[in-house]
């Protein structure tokens, strides 16, 4: 009987091992499937249930790479460098030389530069003499010599926008933006479909669903890369060619996809018309056996920047011009040639002025893809392209780049806070540096100005005393302090520009209370100076002091003592309710914060 059961035991165990086996082989099948149409997420799921399954010498190298490659490309960068280390460990027999390279490319967009560096001299001793090899050297190069510079008046913050976590781009519209999203909520675990949306701006970093502008351009497949003409009156962008049913569209010889069957992208336009977007053109440079994305338009609306795999360019997506004829045809796409286009990757062209913005991961940078720009000249001559540096750019992929008339705020992509592929836009604006907020209060200094405690809230009619020393010492001047119990007959506000210490514009405010002062000049002029909360303690600290010297300034130049004074500058420790955390505090909040408040005590 004991015989007997370990007999079946045996065979139950070789049962198991056996339809593990077939289940193992039908899952590369289905990952392979899905890994030659693009669908990486579900080949993952397929590849890695093989691995768990039947981990044989026989495929094993096989679906490692496949994994590896399936979570580059969904950008999935840590999940990638495992895989890749697997399979570099099977040795050379199993690993091909440019998995060496693309493992050390992985390294580096996650900020392992020597690893990286590791990864490419192996390569270098398999291949002599690669230019590929050479470049990605001295990328990596540029990327630890510049590592730890930062761009100091360049602040970049997340916005609540949810791309559905891949960007495929956004344009100014209205109060808002036109961006793509996912048509299903389970993107994370699917490759999903993209439509076109439209959110209002509430601040620059939150946004609310708005009216359906865009519903009418309804494509079976996706939809992205919105672009604007200066007139506000067309909308480009990009959809997927084929406007047939999903299980028809992989047919070779269909007049909607190319020669083998694959439905790619192109360029469409359409008319603002009562307030939508309706009527679809396609744009006639298109060709169904090439894709077309990411289009920005000139400031005369007759020159088209966009990105295409089509024949003649430097190797995969480069950035190419086209005019606009009178009879609204477009000429033949032109390459705007090797100073921008590279034998890497080249997408997300925005245009203001002479300035053409792009994505690249073809010339030296952090990591992934970078953020460029390149000054058009005469005769169209394009400068150098410039790497945007940090905080723009990160060590992983950063794109999608759009901004204001002037230059200075605007919006980007990247997944440098994700290890799972998940693009974020952010904000950014080129007037400060942002740094976590503090919440330690200033100390006493007495070479400038005295320094106060003040409630977090001023309300209108009550505010808490300001004390002070009676004689403050400041640059041998004397400064008389007001006695607490004075009683204040009249408070006033006046706001500043941002990371400016320059009166405001309007002095209305400054006025009133010299007035009302020179009604009764026994009274004392309290000036409590504070900042919003982007910025470091200390510079912030400096701010407000100078913010508050100004406003002394203004009412000694026009005969008020300075012993009937008291300027106070706090820095960001007078904060608006629900600010407590810096990086939630909309535009208005930090407006609010960004403040001189003006108390005639008698």
């Amino acid at each position: 009987m004991k015989n007997n059961i370990y007999l079946l035991v045996v065979l139950f165990t070789i049962l198991v091992g056996f339809n593990h086996t077939l289940f193992a082989q039908e899952s590369i099948e289905k990952g392979n499937a899905f890994y030659d149409y693009f669908q990486f997420k579900e080949a993952i799921k397929e590849y890695e249930f093989a691995l768990k399954n039947n981990r044989t010498t026989k495929n094993e190298a096989h679906v490692l790479k496949r994994l590896a490659y399936s979570y580059l490309y969904t950008f999935q960068y840590s999940k990638a460098e495992t895989k890749f280390n697997e399979l570099v460990l099977l040795g050379d027999k199993k690993a091909s030389p440019e998995v060496y390279l693309d493992y050390g490319n992985v390294l580096k967009i996650q900020g392992k530069y020597d690893k990286a560096r590791d990864q490419f001299n192996y390569y270098n001793t398999l291949m002599k003499s690669d230019s590929y090899s050479a470049f990605l050297t001295r990328s990596l190069n540029w990327a630890i010599k510049n590592k730890d510079s930062v761009r100091t008046k360049t602040y970049v913050g997340v916005t609540n926008i949810d791309v559905s976590g891949q960007s495929l781009g956004y344009c100014f519209f209205d109060n808002g933006l036109i961006y793509a999203h996912a048509k299903d909520t389970n993107y994370n675990e699917f490759t999903t479909l993209f439509d076109l949306g439209f959110i209002t701006k509430t601040d620059s970093v939150t946004f609310t669903k708005g009216d359906d502008v865009v519903s009418d351009i309804n494509f079976p497949f996706n939809e992205g890369s919105p672009c604007l003409s200066p007139d506000g009156e067309t909308l480009y962008f990009t959809a997927t060619g084929a406007k047939v049913k999903e299980g028809e569209v992989r047919k070779s010889g269909s007049g909607q996809t190319s020669a083998d069957g694959v439905s790619n992208l192109r360029l469409y336009s359409s008319k603002l018309d009562n307030g939508k977007f309706s009527t679809i053109i396609e744009l006639s440079f298109n060709d169904k056996n090439f894709n077309y994305i990411h289009p920005t338009v000139s400031a005369d609306g007759n020159t088209l920047y966009f990105a295409s795999d089509m024949p003649g360019g430097y190797g995969g997506l480069d950035i190419y011009k086209t005019t606009l004829n009178n009879d609204g045809t477009w000429t033949t796409p032109i390459n705007l040639g090797e100073k921008v286009n590279t034998t890497e990757q080249e997408g997300f062209p925005f245009l203001i002025g002479d300035k053409l913005y792009f994505a690249s991961k073809g010339h030296v940078g952090y990591g992934g893809y970078d953020i460029f720009v390149t000054t058009i000249g005469n005769n169209f001559t394009l400068s150098n392209p410039q790497n945007l540096g940090k905080p723009f750019n990160s060590s992983k992929d950063d794109m999608a780049y759009i901004s204001d008339k002037d230059g200075v705020t605007g919006y980007l992509s990247s997944n440098r806070d994700s290890d799972n592929g998940i693009d974020k836009v952010y904000y950014f604006n080129n007037n400060y540096t942002p740094v976590p907020k503090k919440t330690v209060l200033p100390k006493t200094d007495t070479t400038m100005v005295a320094i106060a405690k003040v409630e977090p809230t001023l309300k209108k009619d009550v505010v808490k005393e300001v004390t002070a020393p009676n004689n403050v010492v400041e640059k041998n001047k004397t400064v008389v302090a007001a006695k607490t119990e004075k009683k204040m007959v009249l408070l006033q506000k006046a706001y500043f520009t941002f990371n400016s210490s320059n009166l405001p514009a309007d002095l209305s405010t400054f006025k009133e209370v010299l007035a009302q002062w020179q009604k009764d000049k026994n009274a004392v002029i309290e000036i409590v100076a504070s900042t919003d909360c982007r910025g470091s303690e200390e510079y912030n600290l400096t701010l407000s002091r100078k913010r508050a010297v100004n406003a002394q300034k203004y009412f000694t130049q026009r005969g008020v003592p300075a012993s009937k004074i008291i300027a106070i500058g706090v820095g960001e420790n007078i904060t608006e309710p629900n600010c407590d955390d810096c990086d939630k505090c909309t535009e208005e909040m930090h407006q609010a914060n960004r403040k001189v408040q003006l108390m005639l005590r008698r």
